[in-house]
């Protein structure tokens, strides 16, 4: 939420951000310390209607139990001709730091873990499903791109370590490992990591689905 708020305020914009996670609002305020920031539900939010000229998702819709009531909320709080967007994983066949991690996890661990609950991992990876999802709950001129993006890492040895405290799906399944399975999952992360090394560390490439659409 940080970095997405800081690129906001960058843009001249009035930020006011929610988070479940209140250590991600105590992080926000600090980074950010001109916007807004509350600790609340995305599937019930306390804002008005017709509020805001814009409502953003980072990497986040996959956390949501209910994901359709979620964007419900989000286009309740749109005026008018206002813009929604999320982001999300692609899967692993387009995705090859999705394909490390859990390549690894199911080659030497195991995938049938207790994970937070939310939709499946990459339902959204999928442009129709996001255009579906979303013109079912009212929105118009949807669009869905898929954008090529980064894991950077110092070394090899920071992949997985960095994983577990970044992301709360990721890090829930590696952290739930045994720990035999986390020794195993990890020397394959940093055997696999090992081939995006640069001379500006390693270079992990990946891509999302940004998915755009508006309110009538």
């Amino acid at each position: 939420m940080g970095g997405l708020s800081a690129a906001a305020l960058k843009r001249q914009a009035i930020v006011t951000g929610l988070d479940f996670a209140e250590n991600m609002v105590a992080i926000a305020r600090e980074r950010c310390p001109q916007g807004s920031f509350h600790h609340g539900d995305a599937e019930n939010l306390t804002f008005e209607s017709a509020q805001f000229e814009a409502v953003v998702c980072s990497l986040g819709i996959l956390h949501f139990p209910n994901p359709e009531k979620a964007i419900a909320e989000s286009f309740r709080v749109l005026k008018p001709g206002g813009c929604y967007a999320f982001t999300c994983w692609t899967p692993p066949t387009h995705n090859p730091f999705m394909a490390l991690i859990l390549g690894s996890v199911q080659t030497y661990g195991s995938m049938d873990v207790d994970l937070p609950s939310g939709p499946p991992l990459f339902r959204f990876g999928d442009p129709t499903e996001c255009k579906m999802v979303l013109s079912a709950e009212g929105f118009t001129q949807v669009s869905v791109t898929e954008l090529p993006i980064k894991w950077t890492f110092s070394t090899p040895e920071d992949v997985m370590p960095k994983i577990v405290v970044s992301s709360v799906r990721l890090g829930s399944m590696l952290a739930m490992q045994s720990d035999e399975q986390r020794c195993n999952i990890e020397n394959a992360i940093i055997q696999g990591a090992s081939k995006y090394v640069t001379e500006n560390g390693v270079e992990i490439p990946a891509s999302v689905m940004l998915a755009l659409a508006y309110k009538p």
